[in-house]
């Protein structure tokens, strides 16, 4: 694994909560602090990834297939018809 540095701004609120974080014990450092807290921010965009990879398949299909690849008949109106049951 290569590991590179990377410099950063941060605003005073930030830089307060990583140095809280370092303050309690839970981190060793602030480097150990925001390299965790992006791992997590990472691990919770994942899904949105997943989905940007697929939509992406779904034009390249389009593309290849010149027209679009899977067809939601009526999708939109059942969509908005179940969110008024809520």
């Amino acid at each position: 694994m290569c590991v590179r540095v990377v410099p950063i701004r941060l605003d005073d609120e930030i830089l307060s909560f990583v140095d809280l974080l370092v303050k309690l014990g839970i981190y060793s450092s602030r480097s150990e602090a925001l390299r965790e807290l992006i791992k997590a921010g990472i691990k919770s965009y994942e899904n949105i990834a997943k989905i940007a990879k697929a939509i992406e398949r779904l034009f390249e299909l389009e593309k290849e297939e010149g027209d679009i690849p899977i067809k939601l008949n009526n999708a939109l109106s059942q969509l908005l018809g179940e969110r008024d049951r809520f």
